[in-house]
C-alpha cells in the first residue's frame, strides 16, 4: 500500500510539472496579448516585418492578433492570465502536499475539459485526441488522490 501512495505522489508530480510548463506557456500568451493590444495598430507591420526576417511563430502571433482586434486581445491576456494564475497556484498547492491544491487541480483539468473535446470536435486528429484522453486521466487519477487523501485526513 505504501508503495502504490509512493507512485501516486510521483504521478501527480508529473501532471503538476506539465501543469506549470502549460502555466508558463500561457502566461507568454497573455504577455503576448498584451503586446498586441498595445500595439494593435502596428500588428500588421509586425507580422511583414518578422516574416521577412524567418521569423515565423512571431509573424504568425501578430497575423493572429491582427484578426482577433483590440478588445479580444485584452479578453485573452486576462483570461490567459487567470487561468495560469490557477494552475501556478494548485500546482504549487499539490507539490507542497496540500489537501486542497490536488482539488483545485482537479477543477483545473476539468476546466480544460470543455475546451479539449470542442478542439476534438472541430479538429479532430491523433495529437487533440491524445491530449484529451491524457487530461481525462490526469483528472481521473488526481480526483482518486483527493479522494484518498481526503480519507486520511
Amino acid at each position: 500500500m505504501a508503495q502504490s501512495q509512493g507512485q501516486g505522489r510521483w504521478l501527480i508530480k508529473l501532471i503538476v510539472l506539465k501543469k506549470v510548463f502549460l502555466a508558463l506557456v500561457l502566461l507568454a500568451i497573455s504577455f503576448a496579448a498584451l503586446f498586441g493590444q498595445s500595439h494593435y495598430a502596428e500588428l500588421s507591420d509586425f507580422a511583414q516585418t518578422w516574416g521577412q526576417a524567418d521569423r515565423e511563430l512571431l509573424s504568425h502571433m501578430a497575423e493572429q492578433g491582427t484578426l482577433l482586434g483590440p478588445t479580444r486581445l485584452i479578453r485573452l491576456a486576462i483570461a490567459s492570465a487567470v487561468y495560469s494564475g490557477l494552475i501556478l497556484l494548485a500546482a504549487w498547492a499539490t507539490w507542497t502536499g496540500r489537501h486542497w491544491g490536488e482539488w483545485l487541480l482537479v477543477g483545473v483539468l476539468a476546466l480544460a475539459l470543455p475546451l479539449e473535446v470542442i478542439h476534438l470536435l472541430h479538429e479532430p486528429s491523433p495529437r487533440t485526441a491524445i491530449v484529451l484522453g491524457l487530461t481525462v486521466l490526469g483528472m481521473v487519477f488526481t480526483l482518486k488522490q483527493a479522494m484518498r487523501s481526503s480519507r486520511h485526513h
